[in-house]
């Protein structure tokens, strides 16, 4: 039998809520976690909610622990990515998860055990227990690391304009650092790369474009929204997180989308039966279907592979790299806007929401780098340091 709280907390908490389907994976993941932790240790949840009984403070340190570790298939155990419960073994995998896993963990585990006291002690809740509540929660959201492991040193700016030269050389077609041989893979990488550095969209915005989402006559491309698409054939469909938008984009760009779509994508087998616009070209049982996420990942470890400079490289960095090109424009602007117009401007852009704060997040980074800059070239014009107090 389903259990009854946890899908009671995903449809009402989570899926009304218009969350996209990895949202919801990532929540049940957590919850799949904490019932694991409360089956190993015999903790009647429900039991101790009811008789206004929280988790102890060595208690939340021991989710905290446990949230950091790999859960992986053992001979005999359960499959990949299934929590084991009580009495399926006791071995377990010392390896310690990503810091990004433990933080999502945490996150909403806190999330659901104060939604699940606070649905089980509906109408006897007063200040006391609501504080008990609060405290629980805040107690897990205090555990979860300080980083989500999301930034690495040195690339929160995105890309040099030494190392976006070298990226766009590697993924020339005929390039001999090419990493792909077959000619027409090449023009669809060169391409996927050219969306993302000249768009700054998303992974799974690039995968979801299709033709029919390009304005040819206006020279644009519209960015949509399309959760649980049945006519998608990937099995995990990429998704949109952003709002939907109609993005501009220049001649040669279009001029290059084109090419692609008439010289080579109409002449993989399959292609024809779909309206997405990068498919795969590898001949298999997924010739001419939408590219998927996996490829995706592979296509840009292999473009990363390639050459030293770029060694490393994500995808999403390539969205750093367009806001940094945003922000050095708009600087170099004579009628340069405010900071407010900038973030208006980026939000739309971006396809966040004008009140997020996202965009002042990378005025704000840019900000900070300009007066890097300043404070150098004022530290220049400081006399040098006399003679006589060099060896003091």
């Amino acid at each position: 039998m389903p259990l009854y709280y946890p899908n009671l907390y995903m449809t009402t908490q989570v899926r009304n809520s218009s969350k996209s389907v990895a949202a919801m994976e990532s929540a049940l993941t957590g919850i799949n976690v904490l019932l694991s932790f409360c089956g190993q240790r015999q903790i009647d949840l429900i039991g101790r909610f009811l008789k206004h009984e929280y988790f102890s403070l060595h208690e939340l340190d021991a989710i905290r622990d446990y949230c950091q570790q790999t859960f992986s298939t053992r001979p005999g155990g359960v499959p990949q990515g299934v929590v084991p419960f009580a009495g399926r073994g006791k071995s377990r995998s010392t390896r310690k998860t990503g810091l990004a896993n433990e933080y999502n963990r945490l996150t909403h585990i806190a999330k659901y055990v104060e939604w699940l006291a606070r649905i089980l002690l509906t109408g006897v809740v007063d200040k006391r227990i609501s504080l008990s509540i609060d405290k629980m929660k805040k107690g897990l959201e205090s555990r979860r690391p300080s980083s989500k492991g999301r930034n690495q040193t040195g690339r929160e700016q995105g890309l040099s304009r030494e190392q976006e030269a070298v990226l766009l050389a590697v993924v020339q077609p005929g390039s001999l650092r090419n990493p792909f041989e077959d000619p027409p893979t090449q023009i669809r990488n060169q391409l996927l790369i050219l969306l993302l550095l000249h768009l700054g969209i998303r992974a799974g915005e690039l995968l979801n474009i299709r033709v029919s989402d390009i304005d040819w006559a206006n020279n644009q491309i519209v960015i949509a929204r399309r959760a649980d698409e049945k006519r998608d054939p990937r099995r995990r469909q990429p998704l949109v997180k952003t709002l939907d938008r109609r993005l501009p984009v220049k001649d040669t760009l279009v001029q290059t989308i084109h090419s692609y779509i008439v010289q080579f994508r109409s002449k993989v087998p399959g292609a024809r039966r779909h309206d997405y616009l990068l498919v795969t070209h590898k001949p298999g049982p997924t010739q001419g279907q939408p590219m998927s996420r996996s490829a995706f990942i592979k296509v840009i470890a292999l473009i990363s592979a390639a050459s030293p400079e770029i060694a490393g490289l994500h995808a999403h960095e390539l969205r750093h790299t367009w806001n940094d090109r945003f922000s050095e424009f708009m600087d170099a602007r004579d009628d340069s806007p405010t900071p407010k117009q900038q973030e208006g401007e980026r939000s739309y852009l971006m396809g966040w929401k004008p009140d997020s704060g996202t965009a002042a997040t990378y005025t704000k980074r840019f900000t900070q780098r300009k007066a890097m800059e300043v404070s150098l070239k004022l530290q220049e014009g400081i006399s040098r340091v006399p003679e006589n107090l060099k060896n003091d």
